[in-house]
Order: C-alpha cells, then structure tokens, then sequence
C-alpha cells in the first residue's frame, strides 16, 4: 500500500474512535466505568475539577505527549483504545457544556461560568485536534517500528518526520496551555 493511502487510512482510524467513544458516552450511558477511567491518561479534566492556575498548561502539554506514546501501543491499537476513552469523556463534558449553557439567561450571565465554558471550548477545539495529530503520528511512528521489526525498508527522513511534527504540537500546546491558565486565573 502507498504512503499516502496508510495516512489517510490512520486518519480513518484515529478520527472514527474518538468519534465512536463519542457516541458511546452520549447514546449508551458510558459516562461511567472502565473507559472513562482509562480517559484519564489522554483527558484534560473538567474545569470544575482543577484547582490550581498552573494545571491547564500541564494538561494541555501532558495530554499531547501521553496521547502519543500511548497511541504508539500494541502498533496503533493503543491509539483507537485511548481515544475511544477520550471520546468518552468528552461526551460528558459536552453534556455538562449544554446544561451549563441552557441554564443562561441573556442579560444574566454569570461571568465564571462564561470564563468556564470558555475554556471547555478551548480544550474540546484546540486541545482535542492537536491530541487527534498527535495520536495520528504515533501510529504512524508504529508502523514505521513495525516495518523495522519485519525487515522491511524504511527511508531515514519517515522516522524523524514524526518526531518534528510533535515538537510543532507541543509548541501550539504550551501556547494554548498557557492562555487556558490565564482564563482559568478568572474562574477561581
């Protein structure tokens, strides 16, 4: 198989199992139980759960790096498992952005829970893709391992590729990290 037809294939399958853990936790009631157990390896916890300013930058930074080693697993199977159990989880966390937000009233708005919500978004739009990149080139580092362990020829450049693309993840993660922290100052 081509190159380009394993990328799209691991995007195929990095996508449809946080998408499958997604509808997992909203349809069947899996907001309970071993998966969103596992969840906390690759999760961000709710804002509610955090207590100090520094914590999000650590989760947000954590989260990519784990996401990756562990999508490395078992030659990419790691990676549907985790984030199935992210998918999982973040159900519920969107669950609890809707309640949140249905709970608003236009000129009343309280302004913690806008700062709250905020940063839900943030996790669920930035944090979740660059987790999505990162499992998508642990995979794809897994194979590249797997073609190793067989004999079969790898180019020397397909190897490092995955290593500068997490350094540019890591970066937008540190960034984001720390206006996630800088938003959460406001909530506490």
């Amino acid at each position: 198989m081509r190159e380009e037809y394993w990328r799209a294939a691991f995007w195929l399958f990095v996508i449809g199992s946080w998408v499958f853990g997604i509808s997992y936790g909203r349809w069947s009631g899996g907001g309970k139980g071993f998966f969103l157990e596992l969840s906390r390896a690759v999760r961000i916890p709710s804002p509610m759960q955090l207590n100090v300013w520094w914590e999000p930058l650590v989760y947000f930074v954590f989260t990519v790096i784990a996401i990756f080693v562990l999508s490395q697993l078992f030659f990419g199977v790691g990676a549907a498992v985790f984030l199935f159990s992210r998918g999982v989880y973040d159900s519920a966390m969107i669950a609890e952005l809707e309640a949140m937000m249905r709970g608003w009233s236009f000129p009343d708005i309280p302004m913690n829970e806008v700062w709250t919500a905020l940063l839900i978004v943030l996790i669920l739009v930035v944090n979740l893709p660059l987790c999505l990149w990162a499992a998508h080139i642990g995979t794809q580092r897994s194979m590249y391992m797997w073609y190793r362990l067989t004999g079969k020829p790898v180019r020397p450049e397909a190897s490092m590729k995955p290593i500068t693309s997490l350094l540019l993840i890591l970066a937008a993660s540190i960034a984001v990290g720390l206006a996630a922290a800088f938003i959460f100052s406001y909530i506490q």
